[in-house]
C-alpha cells in the first residue's frame, strides 16, 4: 500500500509507505507507475511525457569551452606565479647580488615555464 501526495497538475510530488499529512491512499500501483503517470482531474492515469533531452547549440558548446580554457588559463597562470616566486625569484636575487649568473636564473624560469605550459584554445 503507498501513499502519495500530488501537486495541482496531478503529478506524484511525494510517495511513501506511510500516510503523511496530505497523502492519499493509493492500492495496487507500483512507483515506477506513479513515477510515470499523473492523475487527472476525473482520477484517470495518463502517462506523462518523457522529457526531451536538450541539445545544446554550438554557440552554447563553444561558450562552455571558451569557459573551460579560460579557467585553465586563471589555474595555470596561479601556478606559474606560485612557481615562479618559489623557485626563480630567489634565483633573481641571487643573481641581483652577484651570487649566481643571469643564466641560472633564467635557467630557473624556463624550467618552471616549461612544467607549466598554456594551455591550448578548442
Amino acid at each position: 500500500m503507498l501513499h502519495v501526495q500530488f501537486t495541482r497538475d496531478g503529478i506524484p510530488a511525494w510517495i511513501g509507505d506511510q500516510p503523511r499529512d496530505g497523502s492519499e491512499e493509493v492500492e495496487g500501483l507500483s512507483v515506477e507507475f506513479l513515477a510515470a503517470h499523473r492523475r487527472t482531474t476525473k482520477g484517470t492515469w495518463v502517462a506523462r511525457p518523457l522529457p526531451v533531452p536538450v541539445v545544446p547549440t554550438a554557440e552554447e558548446l563553444a561558450a562552455e569551452a571558451e569557459a573551460g580554457f579560460q579557467a585553465a588559463l586563471v589555474a595555470r597562470d596561479e601556478a606559474l606565479r606560485t612557481a615562479l616566486a618559489a623557485e626563480a625569484d630567489p634565483q633573481f636575487f641571487r643573481w641581483q647580488r652577484g651570487e649566481c649568473a643571469k643564466e641560472d636564473w633564467l635557467a630557473a624560469v624556463a624550467e618552471v615555464k616549461a612544467r607549466h605550459p598554456k594551455p591550448s584554445r578548442p
